[in-house]
């Protein structure tokens, strides 16, 4: 409250030609009486109700300016609904400031009564969280309103309709924003401005990636007054190790980063899982924006907020969770994609269709080609499971699925074999097993296996089955001695924390073994 939402937002609808709308005018007109009416009659809960039904509105809106509510961004189904309309903007303010515009604040029920310039102070701390979660953020501290509202029309026209904003919540009850397509990488420096970042920022990257993006990223970052500095590391598996952190500890230490700079994680899965990794232990964690540019880390390890690299005994054995400030996932990127890494991502799509998503396996079974669109379904599977579990102790185990038999075989093949290959085999065995244990059809499987084999992901494996169990008996996902699997009970439906007979596991892998 305070900042400038009504009259700012006006301005902007003015000039772009828009409609303006102000949610608190709309609910009371519906309720025909006041908001503070509404709080003094029914209470503040009935109010967020009515909050909560109006955005269920903004599916159909279109040309809009809408100055909500301060409070409606808090309750995270209204951010989720908010992000989804259009692009979303918080505009914050001194509280100074704030104070000399409420004036006596009797039109405002959340400081009514109360000690005004501490309530402000209050509300302001408590909803942090959550506004942290907006992509956008215009201090209108010191500004006219003009002003303002040019800062908000350059950010909605440096967007343009190529970028979606998707809100992802914490267990804290706040979260962070996903911006998703076209042209998003030129996003990062804003990104980082908006969330008081104020001092070096580590951009690790690999030897692939590097000539591609990083001079666009660095020079971007240059451009809002940072100061970056890149960490290129060996593309590939190999560089996920004990010494490829130490070396990143020695990089951000000659490169002077602090508390109170940040991580960028510019490629794929090895990158955001070492960089990671490495923003969450250095001077006990410094801020992260995971930035992945290959399909396999968009829909997958970006998400969630799980690091780590891999040890000697096997994949990911040491690792952390670490939630990123936020995920830049910028398409175009995809489009400079080698083939069999597009293959790979497409493991993990594939993977999401079967854990939650069967309207994404029917498009993919009629031959739909990769978009953003899939790409945006994709990502929503995983972060509706980890905003569920974000800690992994119980549902999140589905995206495990192909997983158990997956890292096996990469392990197996010393990291020889590519995940996404591995994971295609570990969801042939998952679908298997599950077929013989009578908990899905064999019409299952066979669609399974014919979508992986259409996009080009093997089916097949060449290891002793005897060799991948005891490497799965090394695996963090083994408790108390017992293999444990995410099964299949039809496309779109799985079944977690499954313990199969190894007698099963080493027959079904055998029976899928290359001749």
């Amino acid at each position: 409250m305070g900042t400038g939402k009504t009259a700012v937002g006006r301005i902007v609808a003015r000039r772009m030609g828009w409609q303006f709308l102000d949610t608190d005018e709309e609910i009371e007109r519906g309720a025909g009486m006041s908001i503070s009416e509404l709080f003094q009659k029914y209470g503040e809960d009935h109010f967020r109700a009515l909050e909560q039904a109006w955005c269920g509105n903004l599916e159909s809106m279109r040309d809009f300016v809408i100055a909500t509510g301060g409070g409606m961004p808090v309750n995270p189904v209204n951010r989720k609904m908010l992000f989804a309309a259009g692009t979303p903007i918080y505009l914050t303010c001194s509280p100074a400031e704030i104070r000399a515009r409420v004036g006596t604040a009797l039109s405002r029920p959340m400081l009514d009564g109360k000690d005004v310039s501490r309530t402000i102070e209050e509300l302001l701390q408590k909803r942090r969280p959550a506004y942290s979660a907006v992509p956008f953020h215009v201090d209108t501290t010191g500004l006219s309103e003009d002003e303002a509202a040019e800062r908000v029309i350059g950010i909605v026209k440096h967007g343009g309709d190529t970028v979606s904003y998707i809100a992802v919540t914490t267990s804290d009850t706040g979260g962070y924003p996903l911006l998703l397509g076209h042209g998003a990488l030129y996003r990062i420096g804003d990104v980082l401005r908006d969330r008081g970042i104020t001092s070096r920022v580590a951009v690790v990257t690999d030897t692939n990636v590097a000539p591609l993006y990083l001079h666009d990223v660095m020079s971007g970052l240059e451009s809002v007054g940072f100061a970056p500095f890149a960490c290129t590391i060996e593309a590939g598996e190999q560089s996920k190790s004990l010494a490829g952190l130490t070396d990143l500890y020695s990089a951000f230490v000659a490169g002077g980063l602090d508390r109170r700079g940040a991580v960028i994680a510019l490629g794929g899965g090895v990158v955001g899982d070492l960089a990671g990794f490495a923003a969450a232990t250095y001077m006990r964690g410094v801020a992260l924006v995971q930035c992945p540019t290959t399909l396999l880390a968009m829909v997958d390890s970006s998400v969630g907020g799980k690091t780590g690299i891999d040890l000697v005994q096997g994949k990911n054995l040491a690792g952390s969770f670490k939630q990123p400030l936020a995920v830049v996932a910028d398409t175009k990127t995809l489009l400079t994609l080698p083939p069999s890494e597009t293959r790979m991502g497409m493991a993990e799509l594939i993977k999401h269709a079967v854990i939650g998503d069967p309207d994404v396996f029917r498009l993919l079974e009629r031959g739909q080609p990769l978009s953003p669109e899939l790409v945006q379904r994709s990502v929503a599977v995983k972060i509706r499971v980890v905003e569920t579990d974000p800690f992994e102790s119980g549902l999140r185990e589905v995206l495990n699925l192909g997983h158990t038999v997956g890292h096996a075989l990469e392990k197996c093949s010393r990291y020889g074999m590519a995940h996404g290959d591995a994971v295609a085999v570990g969801i042939v065995a998952a679908a298997r097993i599950s077929s013989r244990m009578g908990l899905c059809s064999e019409d299952v499987v066979e669609r399974i296996e014919r979508l992986l084999g259409v996009v080009g992901l093997p089916l097949r494996h060449r290891f002793s089955p005897k060799d991948l169990i005891e490497a799965m008996l090394a695996d963090k996902k083994v408790v108390e001695g017992r293999m444990r699997f995410v099964l299949i009970t039809d496309v779109g439906a799985v079944a977690h924390g499954r313990s199969v007979d190894p007698a099963l596991v080493e027959e079904i892998l055998e029976s899928i073994r290359e001749r």
